[in-house]
């Protein structure tokens, strides 16, 4: 019986270190029987197969793709998380109203999806100005009475989002949609498109190899169920499994805080 949904980012997360993504797949080979794999990226789902071929990662049962915008479970499109991102969403207006901002550039048609706006910084941008931006863009939404999650990641992306969607919306669904408690979920990440999943009422790791945005998050945020791991890349997931009480393990208790 399956006791674990397992939703880690790809790039810079699970990617990254062949040794310790060797390592984590021995490990989660011996747990398939387990757990519920699920694969949460900004990538289009063709980028993200294209890099499961290229790093020879393990077929997982939910390709959360387009940063949450898309779920596909075990190879077929979830339609009740597609009426989900109707809600408030209007892709063509958001799209109309940011044309004229020269400091955005929009990224290439394989990037975009129906619930995912997506644009790159001309000039990245991170700390307090990183800050200004994002406040003048909700600022200009809300003035245009326009709803859409804004996530910054990397200091040079942004992605507009349907506000049902996102990393941490597609896990809640997940966990729902199994009969899971938020214990029995843990997710894994290195950037700020991965902040509200790891924010979550559920198990979290950040890699030690984190972004600058991510880890300004965790200083202010803290939460208590999110473990700031010393390992990088996969060898975190693994350093996870093997610390937090997964699984029905005993492991450490109270603060995740820092190992």
């Amino acid at each position: 019986m399956k006791n674990l949904l397992l939703v880690t980012d790809l790039d810079h997360t699970l990617v990254g270190d062949r040794h310790a993504l060797a390592c984590l797949n021995q490990t989660l080979g011996t747990l398939r029987s387990r757990i519920h794999l699920v694969y949460a990226t900004g990538r289009s789902l063709a980028g993200a197969r294209q890099l499961q071929q290229e790093e020879d990662l393990l077929e997982p049962e939910g390709w959360a793709t387009g940063v949450g915008s898309a779920l596909l479970w075990c190879g077929e499109p979830d339609l009740a998380w597609d009426r989900q991102l109707q809600h408030h969403w209007d892709r063509p207006a958001l799209s109309a109203l940011l044309s004229s901002w020269s400091d955005l550039i929009l990224q290439p048609a394989s990037e975009q999806t129906p619930y995912k706006l997506s644009y790159e910084l001309a000039k990245p941008c991170m700390g307090p100005e990183a800050h200004q931006f994002e406040q003048r863009l909700r600022a200009t939404l809300r003035h245009a009475d326009l709803q859409a999650q804004v996530v910054f990641s990397s200091g040079c992306q942004l992605d507009l989002l349907p506000p049902a969607a996102g990393k941490g919306a597609v896990t809640g669904y997940l966990q729902r949609k199994l009969g899971l408690r938020p214990d029995q979920v843990l997710c894994c990440g290195d950037s700020g498109n991965d902040r509200s999943m790891l924010g979550g009422p559920w198990w979290g790791v950040m890699v030690s190899n984190a972004r600058p945005e991510l880890l300004a998050w965790w200083r202010q945020v803290r939460p208590d169920t999110l473990l700031r791991s010393h390992c990088h890349h996969a060898a975190a997931i693994r350093h996870a499994l093997q610390t937090l009480p997964l699984l029905g393990r005993e492991g450490s208790q109270g603060r995740a805080g820092e190992p």
